[in-house]
């Protein structure tokens, strides 16, 4: 017989209330079973601050996911999921060391501070567009007029890729979201990620091809790591098509929910917008606190290469971990008040870029769109309010909302 819901999730982590309101959920394991093996997710979850942070160094804790995604398939889907696999098995987020460092060394050249301040007026120009559009139609949802649309522009021209095609890109970034945010791979999640990651490589593969055929590369980050060298190792083109879908996803996923859920937060806190603005040192200090409370990326997997305990649990070899980003940065052993928003913190060495070698590349620019954004947002329209309560996404991984409809003022 099946396990009663009761028993296979007693912690509601297979719920919907989960995913609108995580964080009781997240203190309660935290104080009674900080390393607790949920039925329903398959894998150990570490919700303190310090296991989560020790998780991202740990050498028992590896990153090679695609691997281990590949050999739980079963026969039948092995050949027809071979894209996915081979993509995810080059994406720097998603492997170990060495090939995780070649690649990551590569890719460093052209991800540098000098791109991300040539951006920056790119990033105040798109939002003015975006919000001038919204002007002139009265009203706004944030998700889909601004917080959907910046990222993507961004990316696209960070990669070189031509304005017109920037739409083409947010169904295959969902994609991505939806496999890594769900619980069970259902054939509908599976068939999703199979067609984005083929749409998508045969993407790049033609933009790659046009600029093979002019013998011309440009300053952007596509043409920089076609061009990428380090002591004669190259990147291959599976690397750099991999790559641009990892650049892609997660310069997406993270920014976009960044904004909503800062946006939400000064809406719903409005005594705190007056510090945000004083200062460009107290907004960036605000955006930091703002990826502290609602960290967009609330969990990354890894998977145990050899037995050992935690707070008395036997974790085995071949288990899955999950690392509670969003448990961690609301752990109130390392934040003071932590379940309060204080957009005047200074002590706040939040984990939600993760940490260690697998830090993300693209947090600067991901923090630099926040800033901006959430800036320019609440300049232009002082007066913003909440036309309704928004719906959060049904999504494990990603914190975010499904739409936020504001009135201008």
């Amino acid at each position: 017989m099946s396990a009663t819901p009761e028993v296979a999730d007693p912690h509601g982590l297979m719920t919907r209330q989960f995913q609108v309101d995580p964080y009781p959920t997240y203190e309660r394991l935290r104080n009674e079973a900080p390393a607790y093996f949920s039925e329903g997710w398959g894998g150990w979850l570490l919700t303190r601050y310090q296991d989560v942070q020790s998780g991202f160094k740990d050498p028992r804790l590896s990153s090679d996911r695609a691997s281990a995604f590949g050999a739980m398939l079963p026969a039948v889907l092995k050949e027809r999921l071979a894209p996915v696999v081979q993509s995810l098995s080059s994406w720097a987020l998603l492997i170990d060391p060495p090939s995780h460092t070649r690649i990551r060394s590569l890719v460093n050249k052209a991800f540098t501070p000098r791109l991300v301040e040539y951006l920056r007026p790119r990033i105040q120009e798109q939002v003015e567009l975006l919000l001038d559009q919204a002007e002139a139609a009265g009203k706004m949802d944030m998700v889909h007029d601004v917080a959907n649309l910046l990222p993507v522009a961004v990316i696209g021209d960070m990669l070189g890729i031509p304005r017109e095609d920037g739409l083409k890109l947010r169904p295959w970034a969902n994609a991505f979201a939806t496999f890594f945010g769900v619980t069970k791979y259902t054939p509908e999640v599976l068939d999703l990620l199979r067609t984005g990651i083929v749409e998508l490589e045969d993407y790049f593969r033609g933009l790659i091809a046009q600029r093979r055929k002019s013998s011309t590369l440009g300053s952007d980050l596509l043409s920089t790591m076609m061009a990428a060298e380090d002591q004669g190792r190259f990147l291959s083109e599976q690397e750099v098509l991999a790559t641009c879908s990892l650049v892609l996803f997660a310069g997406h996923e993270t920014t976009t929910h960044l904004l909503t859920n800062g946006l939400y937060l000064l809406l719903k806190n409005p005594e705190q917008r007056e510090a945000m603005l004083s200062s460009e040192e107290q907004l960036a200090t605000s955006v930091e606190e703002i990826l502290r409370y609602e960290s967009p990326i609330q969990r990354l997997s890894r998977v145990i290469t050899e037995d050992f305990e935690l707070h008395g649990q036997p974790l085995r070899k071949g288990q899955k971990v999950f690392l509670m980003i969003g448990g961690a940065n609301r752990d109130p052993r390392q934040f003071p008040n932590a379940d309060q928003l204080d957009l005047r913190r200074q002590e706040n060495r939040h984990i939600a870029f993760g940490f260690g070698i697998h830090y993300c590349l693209g947090a600067a620019l991901g923090r630099l769109e926040g800033q901006i954004a959430l800036r320019t947002v609440l300049r232009r329209f002082p007066k913003m309010k909440l036309l309704q309560e928004p719906e959060r996404l049904a999504n494990v991984a990603f914190r975010g909302f499904q739409s936020l409809p504001v009135a201008l003022g």
